[in-house]
């Protein structure tokens, strides 16, 4: 008897160490668009690795039918792209290993079925949401910061203005008040009145959009979570420029082309201004990083985002 009791917890540890973390089949369904593809989007389908202009190895990571060719149903070990980003030889991201939390997803999201599970516009996981449902970190922060404050000679890195280094999640975080904007550094910062001394960004770059200000706003009321969202984007229909593209323009380019002293004095915040650019054919050339002038500077749109462009110059710029 005494051997019997003995044995017992080896036996239930034995059966708790079979799986690395939770079984896929115990937990919550992965939501592909919400969890699953903004990883593989932001970490493996960007320019000039598995994109859609002929993927690296032949393999593209844009989209779910893509994804699919890299991925065995049910079974994540059997799986490429899983093998891929665990593997000890031939790791990808080549230069950025995924941390620990983006692997499982994925891992469960595989063993799950793979499903192209949606919660993007109109559901999550059954719930109705709005486009606008909240700021996501990797989707709607990191690009304003990139373009308007992590930049040499102000915020970035040994380089930062006034000890505030803004190059990572976690140093920006340290310069916000989680759930409390108006204490935020950056937010007072971006907030201040122009010209004076704590006012962001500094000449010459352009004070930031309302809608900029308004989504870290946004991000820093809710927590200021180091979230990764899918893009909520739609190149259906008709694509028009309030709808479309000046939502667009008002994160991405305003800082560097607005009103104040635009960069090569392209103002992109006038329509005139970036059907300009667009019918000379330099602003397509830019945004799909084939030429020598790469717009955004410091990172890519998605790919939708530079369909959604696209569409609207084919279209007749409405």
């Amino acid at each position: 008897m005494l051997i019997i009791i003995v044995l017992l917890p080896c036996l239930f540890l034995t059966n708790s160490c079979q799986h690395e973390g939770i079984p896929a089949d115990q937990i919550k369904q992965i939501c592909f668009t919400g969890e699953v593809l903004p990883i593989f989007q932001n970490s493996c389908g960007t320019s000039g690795c598995h994109d859609a202009n002929g993927g690296e190895g032949g393999y593209v990571f844009t989209d779910y039918g893509s994804i699919m060719k890299a991925i065995t149903p049910g079974d994540a070990s059997k799986s490429k792209a899983y093998q891929s980003i665990t593997s000890t030889f031939l790791l990808m991201p080549p230069d950025n290993a995924l941390p620990l939390s983006k692997r499982t997803l994925i891992r469960l999201w595989i063993d799950q079925g793979a499903i192209e599970t949606k919660c993007g516009p109109g559901t999550s996981n059954g719930v109705p949401v709005t486009k606008s449902a909240w700021a996501c970190y990797g989707r709607d922060i990191e690009p304003i910061i990139i373009n308007s404050c992590a930049i040499a000679g102000c915020h970035l890195g040994a380089s930062q203005e006034e000890a505030m280094d803004l190059s990572s999640y976690a140093k920006v975080l340290a310069a916000i008040k989680p759930g409390n904007p108006k204490a935020s550094k950056i937010y007072n910062a971006i907030t201040s009145s122009p010209g004076t001394e704590n006012f962001m960004p500094v000449e010459p770059y352009s004070a930031l959009s309302k809608a900029a200000i308004d989504t870290i706003f946004s991000w820093i009321k809710r927590g200021g979570l180091n979230e990764e969202c899918a893009s909520v984007c739609d190149t259906t229909g008709s694509i028009m420029y309030a709808s479309h593209i000046k939502p667009i323009v008002d994160l991405a380019c305003a800082s560097c082309h607005g009103a104040t002293s635009p960069s090569g004095g392209i103002n992109l915040l006038t329509t005139t201004g970036l059907q300009a650019v667009a019918k000379s054919g330099k602003l397509m050339t830019s945004l799909k990083r084939k030429g020598t002038i790469l717009m955004p500077p410091s990172y890519a749109l998605s790919t939708c985002e530079v369909r959604d462009f696209q569409l609207w110059i084919n279209q007749g710029y409405n």
